[in-house]
């Protein structure tokens, strides 16, 4: 099982509309998924299932050790399965500010899945919080979508910070991936685009386009690939779910594209 976080604390640059067509694509392959919602707002909860978790049978209450895992994972007709978020993810600060091994619940939460999944997909918030931090700790890769504009890029050292901290901390090793989002032609968008592969070199996913058909797909509750399936979103979408399968398929993993790296390596 391999465990991804997407995860940027700037809003806005495709976190979730990653999460959820990644998991749809790597459903799609005949992978078995499982998607957590960590996002308050359950904006992918809502996009895959159509509703945002019921009180006490949420990711929120895993976290807080009211359930087990399996309680709260629902199924979704993208064949993708679902832990859902609730609301009071907002407050998860302060539920576990007095708890001990707050920051491994998640992980530890992981290891009763009664499903044998292939990926496990984590859409974060668009924070640097304990809900993160849960998901950074649990994962064995963290993909960091980054919106072509110069204000997304720049929001970048902080979160390699938390990922450094996290992977000397809990002595993880990462593998980090920079994800372009909301490739457009233009000048502005090809020079972030390249300052990108630069600070990131092999460790760069192929870039998602700018396209209306993802908003499109959202406000009818349908994955890309199950809404457009011929559109350019669902073919980027598609080569990145081959991109990570192919990544965490093969026998030597570390080093077969040279694309790898660890988040405490990374400047």
């Amino acid at each position: 099982m391999t465990v991804i976080s997407i995860a940027n604390h700037k809003g806005g640059v495709g976190k979730t509309t990653t999460s959820v067509n990644l998991a749809s694509l790597l459903a799609s392959k005949k992978k078995r998924v499982l998607l957590i919602d960590l996002d308050g707002q359950a904006t992918a909860s809502k996009w895959l299932t159509g509703a945002g978790g019921a009180e006490g049978v949420s990711i929120y209450d895993v976290i807080t050790r009211k359930i087990g895992i399996n309680e709260c994972i629902v199924p979704s007709p993208s064949r993708v399965d679902v832990a859902p978020a609730h609301l009071a993810l907002a407050a998860l600060d302060l539920d576990l500010v007095n708890e001990f091994n707050r920051e491994q619940r998640l992980a530890s939460a992981l290891q009763g899945l009664n499903t044998d999944y292939d990926f496990v997909i984590i859409d974060c918030p668009p924070n640097l919080g304990m809900a993160t931090v849960n998901a950074i700790v649990a994962s064995d890769a963290v993909i960091i979508p980054i919106d072509c504009a110069a204000e997304s890029f720049e929001a970048v050292p902080r979160l390699l910070l938390v990922l450094r901290k996290a992977a000397s901390e809990f002595d993880r090793t990462m593998r980090l991936f920079a994800l372009p989002t909301f490739m457009e032609r233009t000048n502005l968008a090809r020079q972030i685009h390249e300052d990108i592969k630069e600070k990131f070199e092999q460790s760069t996913l192929s870039p998602i386009a700018k396209t209306v058909r993802l908003r499109e797909a959202f406000s009818v509750r349908q994955p890309i690939n199950l809404y457009d399936p011929t559109c350019s979103a669902s073919v980027d979408y598609s080569r990145l779910a081959k991109e990570i399968i192919d990544e965490f398929t093969s026998q030597t993993n570390v080093g077969r594209s040279g694309r790898s790296s660890q988040a405490r390596d990374v400047d």
